[in-house]
């Protein structure tokens, strides 16, 4: 089995589940048969949205790089980040590191090509719409991705970072509210394409058409250093 190493802290509690949904996702009977995972969870790394949108000098990059490689010394063999707006910097730390680092990214858009899915939503953070993270690969492969308009975009916003991050009760009429939207302009599947909305998904009930990228991360991570169970292949709710 490959050792995992988790650049995590950003934020942590999606990190938390990360481990949990990995955990839950091996197909193992003892702890013996469970994979060897090294987790830094380092929540001082600088905002990722922020310094994308220009309004923080600080680049993340640096220490996403020192963390990786710290991951490195002690044994991992493959990385992962719980972060989706972190992988805008995904080939930087990559190649700072030296070591081979799960795109979740693509791993999702990849996701969806195998299942002739054509349109989906993105809920993000305003860092990973304006980055083009999923827009470029969605559209190499003729895929339609729909984004929240800028009204919707900043409610989304606040439930991210005011409520999900602050750990406090969310609105979810909101939420469905502008996934509804997204749906109406003929989204098949809505992404939560942030780490934080995973703990949406966990917590409430979202309904029918929804994919969780931090589940289709976790579900490859174990695929590529343990045995994934096979219910974990269909991750569409």
């Amino acid at each position: 089995m490959k050792k995992l190493g988790i650049i995590g802290g950003l934020g942590p509690m999606a990190t938390a589940y990360f481990l949990e949904l990995i955990t839950q996702m091996s197909d193992a009977i003892t702890d013996q048969e469970h994979m060897e995972i090294y987790v830094i969870s380092k929540p001082s790394i600088p905002d990722r949205t922020n310094y994308i949108l220009g309004r923080s000098s600080q680049s993340p990059v640096v220490e996403m790089s020192a963390t990786g490689a710290e991951l490195k010394s002690l044994g991992a063999e493959l990385l992962a980040m719980p972060c989706v707006t972190g992988h805008y910097f995904y080939q930087e730390v990559e190649r700072n590191v030296g070591l081979p680092m799960i795109n979740a990214v693509k791993e999702t858009v990849d996701y969806l090509w195998d299942r002739n899915i054509k349109r989906a939503g993105i809920l993000a953070t305003e860092g990973t719409i304006k980055s083009g993270l999923f827009q470029c690969l969605m559209e190499e492969k003729k895929m339609k991705c729909i984004v929240p308009d800028e009204a919707e975009q900043k409610k989304l916003m606040v439930i991210i970072y005011k409520d999900l991050k602050a750990g406090k009760r969310v609105h979810l009429d909101n939420f469905k509210i502008i996934a509804k939207k997204l749906r109406q302009q003929g989204a098949e599947v809505i992404l939560l394409a942030c780490t934080e909305l995973s703990l949406l998904k966990r917590d409430y009930q979202l309904g029918k058409g929804y994919l969780d990228v931090m589940e289709v991360l976790a579900a490859k991570a174990v695929d590529i250093c343990n045995q994934l169970k096979p219910e974990y292949r269909e991750l569409i709710t």
